[in-house]
């Protein structure tokens, strides 16, 4: 059996002597940055020499010149009692109702999803330029429609050319023709 008593001082330093070697290079490394970092965040946090820098004159606030949300141009005064305020005049205003009616139409928008080579990121641009529904969808032309995409950055995937017929037949409620025809196309494509 090997007895660990008999070894000098030479065998644990020539054993363990590199290790430690490593091990201090590692902790100096460390309180070197650590030290670094620290000063440079607490640089950071003192306010000091930022309030140093700053070369804006400073402004008396009686003179400030403020404008309303109205734009009328009013000047600040000091609040000390000295100016006398007068006091505010009342006016008696005859109120007439005025009622204008205004139809709206709500528009419903359509799922353009179902379109075939229309996914997401498509109905989303689609939805943005003002189509969302299928009626105004076949109201466009390809080449619109080409035009949005290149826009869009998607006009090197998808090709619009059968969209609007597409569009037409869903508008129409038809939905057995848009199934023919989808079935008829390769994501959107004859």
């Amino acid at each position: 059996m090997f007895n660990f008593q008999e070894l000098g001082l030479s065998a644990y330093l020539l054993c363990y002597g590199p290790l430690a070697l490593i091990l201090l290079s590692f902790i100096a490394f460390a309180f070197l940055t650590d030290k670094q970092a620290r000063s440079t965040y607490l640089r950071r946090l003192d306010p000091r020499p930022e309030a140093r820098r700053v070369d804006t004159p400073v402004v008396r606030y009686e003179a400030v010149a403020a404008q309303t949300p109205a734009g009328i141009p009013v000047r600040l005064l000091p609040d000390d009692g000295s100016v006398a305020v007068p006091p505010a005049r009342t006016a008696v205003v005859e109120v007439v109702e005025v009622v204008e009616v205004v139809e709206t139409v709500a528009v419903v928008a359509d799922d353009l999803k179902l379109i075939e080579g229309i996914g997401p990121k498509i109905s989303t641009v689609l939805a943005e330029v003002g189509i969302v529904t299928f009626a105004q969808l076949a109201e466009s032309s390809p080449d619109a429609l080409r035009q949005i995409l290149a826009v869009a950055g998607l006009s090197a995937i998808n090709d619009p050319s059968t969209w609007p017929e597409q569009a037409a037949l869903a508008a129409a409620g038809n939905w057995d023709g848009l199934a023919l025809l989808q079935n008829e196309l390769r994501g959107g494509r004859r």
